[in-house]
Protein backbone atom coordinates (compact mmCIF):
# COMPACT_ATOMS: atom_id res chain seq x y z
CA UNK A 1 0.00 0.00 0.00
CA UNK A 2 1.45 3.28 -1.02
CA UNK A 3 1.32 5.74 2.33
CA UNK A 4 3.14 8.61 0.28
CA UNK A 5 -0.13 10.87 0.40
CA UNK A 6 -1.02 10.53 3.70
CA UNK A 7 2.87 10.80 4.87
CA UNK A 8 3.02 14.35 3.07
CA UNK A 9 -0.36 15.25 4.27
CA UNK A 10 0.79 14.73 8.00
CA UNK A 11 4.07 16.37 7.39
CA UNK A 12 2.31 19.07 6.03
CA UNK A 13 -0.58 19.70 8.06
CA UNK A 14 2.46 19.23 11.10
CA UNK A 15 4.28 22.21 9.74
CA UNK A 16 1.42 24.72 8.76
CA UNK A 17 0.07 24.00 12.47
CA UNK A 18 2.89 24.61 14.17
CA UNK A 19 2.96 27.76 16.40
CA UNK A 20 6.00 28.92 15.21
CA UNK A 21 5.41 28.69 11.67
CA UNK A 22 1.96 30.76 11.79
CA UNK A 23 3.64 33.43 13.99
CA UNK A 24 7.34 33.71 11.63
CA UNK A 25 4.64 33.44 8.51
CA UNK A 26 2.79 36.64 9.76
CA UNK A 27 5.67 38.27 11.45
CA UNK A 28 8.46 38.14 9.05
CA UNK A 29 6.97 40.18 6.24
CA UNK A 30 5.85 43.35 8.50
CA UNK A 31 9.21 43.29 9.71
CA UNK A 32 10.87 43.49 6.68
CA UNK A 33 8.65 45.98 5.52
CA UNK A 34 8.96 48.31 8.86
CA UNK A 35 12.85 47.98 8.36
CA UNK A 36 12.54 48.75 4.57
CA UNK A 37 9.88 52.03 5.01
CA UNK A 38 11.89 53.05 8.08
CA UNK A 39 15.14 52.98 5.58
CA UNK A 40 13.25 55.10 2.64
CA UNK A 41 11.55 57.30 5.09
CA UNK A 42 14.81 58.49 6.67
CA UNK A 43 16.11 58.32 2.88
CA UNK A 44 13.89 60.86 1.92
CA UNK A 45 13.91 62.66 5.04
CA UNK A 46 17.26 63.58 4.18
CA UNK A 47 17.45 64.02 0.97
CA UNK A 48 14.33 66.02 1.12
CA UNK A 49 15.71 68.73 4.42
CA UNK A 50 16.54 72.21 3.02
CA UNK A 51 20.64 73.01 3.67
CA UNK A 52 22.46 75.45 3.12
CA UNK A 53 26.37 75.41 2.19
CA UNK A 54 28.62 78.67 2.20
CA UNK A 55 31.19 78.25 -0.83
CA UNK A 56 35.01 79.90 -0.03
CA UNK A 57 36.14 80.38 -3.94
CA UNK A 58 39.83 81.58 -3.42
CA UNK A 59 40.27 80.86 -7.43
CA UNK A 60 36.85 82.77 -8.66
CA UNK A 61 36.60 80.45 -10.77
CA UNK A 62 34.41 77.60 -9.71
CA UNK A 63 31.48 79.30 -7.45
CA UNK A 64 29.98 80.09 -11.32
CA UNK A 65 28.72 76.08 -11.16
CA UNK A 66 26.59 76.04 -7.99
CA UNK A 67 23.14 77.31 -8.79
CA UNK A 68 20.64 77.05 -6.17
CA UNK A 69 18.10 74.32 -5.87
CA UNK A 70 14.61 73.67 -4.10
CA UNK A 71 16.24 71.93 -1.29
CA UNK A 72 19.92 73.16 -1.17
CA UNK A 73 20.99 76.78 -1.09
CA UNK A 74 24.39 78.02 -2.19
CA UNK A 75 25.79 80.77 -0.46
CA UNK A 76 29.02 82.19 -2.08
CA UNK A 77 31.55 84.23 0.23
CA UNK A 78 33.87 86.69 -1.03
CA UNK A 79 37.03 88.34 0.46
CA UNK A 80 36.78 86.37 3.46
CA UNK A 81 39.70 84.33 4.71
CA UNK A 82 39.16 80.70 6.18
CA UNK A 83 39.15 81.51 9.20
CA UNK A 84 36.61 84.07 9.20
CA UNK A 85 34.58 81.43 7.20
CA UNK A 86 34.43 78.69 8.87
CA UNK A 87 33.24 80.92 12.41
CA UNK A 88 30.74 82.43 10.20
CA UNK A 89 28.80 79.05 9.24
CA UNK A 90 29.19 78.20 12.42
CA UNK A 91 26.98 81.37 13.70
CA UNK A 92 24.47 80.93 10.84
CA UNK A 93 24.18 77.23 11.35
CA UNK A 94 25.17 76.28 7.61
CA UNK A 95 25.37 72.39 6.51
CA UNK A 96 28.93 73.23 5.42
CA UNK A 97 31.51 75.22 4.07
CA UNK A 98 33.42 74.00 0.83
CA UNK A 99 36.53 75.38 0.44
CA UNK A 100 38.72 75.90 -2.81
CA UNK A 101 42.50 76.54 -2.71
CA UNK A 102 43.50 79.14 -4.89
CA UNK A 103 47.00 77.18 -6.01
CA UNK A 104 49.22 77.46 -9.28
CA UNK A 105 47.69 74.66 -11.29
CA UNK A 106 44.03 73.60 -11.91
CA UNK A 107 45.70 69.85 -10.99
CA UNK A 108 46.55 71.50 -7.69
CA UNK A 109 43.70 73.20 -7.16
CA UNK A 110 41.32 69.64 -7.16
CA UNK A 111 43.89 68.55 -4.71
CA UNK A 112 42.90 71.18 -2.16
CA UNK A 113 39.00 71.15 -2.25
CA UNK A 114 37.69 70.82 1.09
CA UNK A 115 34.47 70.67 2.79
CA UNK A 116 34.48 71.39 7.01
CA UNK A 117 30.98 70.79 8.49
CA UNK A 118 30.01 69.95 11.97
CA UNK A 119 28.60 66.47 11.79
CA UNK A 120 29.21 63.97 9.11
CA UNK A 121 27.97 65.23 5.30
CA UNK A 122 25.91 63.14 3.22
CA UNK A 123 27.28 61.00 0.40
CA UNK A 124 24.80 62.33 -1.61
CA UNK A 125 25.81 66.40 -1.01
CA UNK A 126 29.35 65.35 -1.68
CA UNK A 127 28.78 63.36 -4.62
CA UNK A 128 26.71 66.03 -6.14
CA UNK A 129 29.82 68.76 -5.22
CA UNK A 130 32.28 66.37 -6.64
CA UNK A 131 30.44 66.57 -9.99
CA UNK A 132 30.01 70.29 -9.96
CA UNK A 133 33.81 70.88 -9.59
CA UNK A 134 34.78 67.95 -11.65
CA UNK A 135 33.01 68.93 -14.81
CA UNK A 136 34.24 72.45 -14.44
CA UNK A 137 37.98 71.77 -14.00
CA UNK A 138 37.67 69.68 -16.52
CA UNK A 139 36.73 72.22 -18.96
CA UNK A 140 39.16 74.71 -17.71
CA UNK A 141 41.63 72.08 -18.48
CA UNK A 142 40.83 71.87 -22.04
CA UNK A 143 40.61 75.97 -22.48
CA UNK A 144 43.80 75.84 -20.88
CA UNK A 145 45.57 73.25 -23.61
CA UNK A 146 43.37 75.13 -26.47
CA UNK A 147 40.80 72.69 -26.79
CA UNK A 148 37.08 73.81 -28.46
CA UNK A 149 35.38 71.94 -25.77
CA UNK A 150 31.89 72.64 -27.49
CA UNK A 151 33.91 70.76 -30.34
CA UNK A 152 33.87 67.63 -28.45
CA UNK A 153 30.57 68.26 -27.14
CA UNK A 154 29.05 68.61 -30.95
CA UNK A 155 31.29 65.36 -32.02
CA UNK A 156 29.66 63.00 -29.52
CA UNK A 157 27.77 60.30 -30.17
CA UNK A 158 25.43 58.32 -28.21
CA UNK A 159 25.10 54.49 -29.40
CA UNK A 160 22.21 52.33 -28.89
CA UNK A 161 22.72 48.99 -30.08
CA UNK A 162 19.44 47.59 -31.39
CA UNK A 163 19.76 43.85 -29.98
CA UNK A 164 17.57 40.82 -31.82
CA UNK A 165 17.88 36.86 -32.28
CA UNK A 166 17.87 34.70 -35.52
CA UNK A 167 14.22 34.24 -34.93
CA UNK A 168 13.44 38.02 -35.32
CA UNK A 169 12.24 38.41 -31.93
CA UNK A 170 13.73 42.11 -30.32
CA UNK A 171 15.01 42.42 -26.66
CA UNK A 172 16.66 45.20 -25.03
CA UNK A 173 19.32 45.84 -22.14
CA UNK A 174 16.50 45.97 -19.89
CA UNK A 175 15.47 42.90 -20.40
CA UNK A 176 19.14 41.80 -20.01
CA UNK A 177 18.85 43.19 -16.49
CA UNK A 178 15.73 42.07 -15.37
CA UNK A 179 16.89 38.28 -16.45
CA UNK A 180 19.73 39.03 -14.36
CA UNK A 181 18.28 40.63 -11.66
CA UNK A 182 15.43 37.07 -11.52
CA UNK A 183 17.94 34.89 -11.39
CA UNK A 184 19.94 36.05 -9.16
CA UNK A 185 16.87 36.45 -6.38
CA UNK A 186 15.69 32.85 -7.47
CA UNK A 187 18.77 31.83 -6.86
CA UNK A 188 18.99 33.45 -3.55
CA UNK A 189 15.60 32.77 -2.56
CA UNK A 190 16.97 28.76 -3.64
CA UNK A 191 19.81 28.88 -1.42
CA UNK A 192 17.92 30.61 1.60
CA UNK A 193 14.70 27.61 1.23
CA UNK A 194 17.47 25.05 1.28
CA UNK A 195 18.59 26.13 4.26
CA UNK A 196 15.81 27.03 6.23
CA UNK A 197 13.71 23.79 5.03
CA UNK A 198 16.44 21.24 5.15
CA UNK A 199 17.29 22.03 8.19
CA UNK A 200 13.28 21.50 9.47
CA UNK A 201 13.33 17.91 7.50
CA UNK A 202 16.30 16.97 9.65
CA UNK A 203 14.68 18.37 13.37
CA UNK A 204 11.65 16.33 11.93
CA UNK A 205 13.91 13.43 11.60
CA UNK A 206 15.99 13.67 14.65
CA UNK A 207 12.38 14.44 16.67
CA UNK A 208 10.83 11.39 15.46
CA UNK A 209 13.95 9.39 16.26
CA UNK A 210 14.08 10.82 19.76
CA UNK A 211 10.34 9.67 20.61
CA UNK A 212 11.05 6.16 19.01
CA UNK A 213 7.94 6.76 16.91
CA UNK A 214 10.37 5.93 13.98
CA UNK A 215 10.17 2.68 15.13
CA UNK A 216 6.88 2.25 14.64
CA UNK A 217 6.33 3.85 11.40
CA UNK A 218 9.31 2.05 9.76
CA UNK A 219 7.61 -0.90 10.33
CA UNK A 220 4.42 0.29 8.10
CA UNK A 221 5.89 2.35 5.50
CA UNK A 222 9.10 2.55 3.42
CA UNK A 223 12.22 4.43 4.68
CA UNK A 224 11.91 5.81 0.77
CA UNK A 225 8.58 6.50 1.07
CA UNK A 226 9.07 8.44 4.46
CA UNK A 227 11.87 10.67 3.50
CA UNK A 228 9.89 11.54 0.80
CA UNK A 229 7.10 11.97 2.16
CA UNK A 230 8.79 14.50 4.48
CA UNK A 231 10.67 16.15 1.76
CA UNK A 232 7.60 16.70 -0.17
CA UNK A 233 5.42 17.79 2.57
CA UNK A 234 7.96 20.09 4.18
CA UNK A 235 8.71 21.85 0.77
CA UNK A 236 4.28 22.25 0.41
CA UNK A 237 4.82 24.03 3.52
CA UNK A 238 7.54 26.30 2.63
CA UNK A 239 5.75 27.16 -0.75
CA UNK A 240 2.75 28.06 1.33
CA UNK A 241 4.75 30.32 3.34
CA UNK A 242 6.24 31.82 0.60
CA UNK A 243 3.24 32.51 -1.02
CA UNK A 244 1.64 33.99 2.21
CA UNK A 245 4.89 36.53 2.49
CA UNK A 246 4.62 37.79 -1.06
CA UNK A 247 0.67 38.43 -1.06
CA UNK A 248 1.15 40.29 2.53
CA UNK A 249 4.18 41.38 1.37
CA UNK A 250 2.78 43.34 -1.16
CA UNK A 251 -0.57 44.37 0.27
CA UNK A 252 2.05 45.69 3.28
CA UNK A 253 4.17 47.79 1.01
CA UNK A 254 1.26 49.71 -1.03
CA UNK A 255 -0.52 50.36 2.50
CA UNK A 256 2.66 51.44 4.32
CA UNK A 257 3.85 53.39 1.06
CA UNK A 258 0.12 55.13 0.78
CA UNK A 259 0.03 56.34 4.96
CA UNK A 260 3.21 57.54 4.94
CA UNK A 261 3.78 58.90 1.67
CA UNK A 262 7.07 57.28 1.23
CA UNK A 263 8.55 56.79 -2.24
CA UNK A 264 9.78 53.17 -1.83
CA UNK A 265 11.55 53.39 -5.51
Amino acid sequence: MNHLPLIIKREYLTKVRNKSFIVMTFLSPMIMIALVAVVAYLSQLNNNKERTIAILDETEMLSSVFENTENTTYNILEATELKDALELIKDDESYGLLYIANTDSIAEIAKNIKFFSEESPSLTVISGLERKLERRLTDLKLEQDGVDIEQIRASKTNIDIAQESFDGQKSSKIDNLLKLAFGGIAGYLLFMFIIIYGNMIMRSVIEEKTSRIIEVIISSVKPIQLMMGKIIGTSLAGVTQFAIWVVLGGLMFVIVSSIFGIDMA
